[in-house]
């Protein structure tokens, strides 16, 4: 388990609405780890495994593969932290 929760079906249904194959998925996923991930370039070929575990079941896959493979298929990634205390980091004094 990676420690997050992804509703496959969430990923299921862009995958098919988009008619990709898995092949086009990765070519997609690599472009994302080469741009955003500053990674070396990968063929399609040594991803395809990867992204198809992604699809079937992303909370056994890795999350920078799920990260790459949501923002592949044009999706953005969110965080909503619970419980956060409100901090203030710096100030100015104005004079009236």
């Amino acid at each position: 388990m990676n420690g997050f929760s992804v509703d496959q079906k969430i990923l299921r249904d862009r995958f098919k609405r988009l008619g990709w194959t898995s092949y086009k998925l990765a070519q997609e996923v690599g472009k994302v780890r080469e741009s955003v991930f500053g990674e070396l370039p990968k063929k399609p070929g040594n991803l395809v495994t990867a992204v198809e575990k992604v699809i079937e079941d992303p909370n056994t896959s890795s999350f920078k593969n799920v990260e790459a493979a949501i923002r592949a298929m044009g999706g953005d990634l969110v965080i909503r932290w619970q419980n956060a205390e409100q901090v203030v980091t710096s100030y100015e004094e104005v004079n009236l």
